[in-house]
């Protein structure tokens, strides 16, 4: 999981480098990292409490913000990308 948390922290360093990010994208990614961090915790203390709704539907957010974000944001889309092949490889 460390590779996940570290993942997660370089999406954070990508939004805060991203100074012309739409403010709506920014709060949208925000939110899922925040949502994507409990789940991590929750699957951590209690793994059977993990939901797999939960992380499919962050997962199609993350990929619908990567598409839109390709062109004129690519370090925050490749961010995005490797996050969810790190949730991949995580099993979530």
């Amino acid at each position: 999981m460390s590779e996940l948390h570290h993942t997660l922290q370089e999406l954070h360093e990508e939004l805060r480098r991203a100074e012309r990010l739409d403010p709506d994208d920014r709060a949208v990614l925000e939110s899922l990292l925040g949502d994507i961090r409990r789940l991590l915790d929750t699957t951590q203390s209690a793994p059977a409490a993990r939901r797999p709704g939960d992380a499919a539907s962050h997962s199609d957010a993350l990929e619908g913000a990567a598409v839109r974000l390709e062109a004129g944001h690519p370090g925050v889309a490749g961010a995005i990308r490797a996050v969810l092949d790190a949730l991949g490889k995580a099993g979530i």
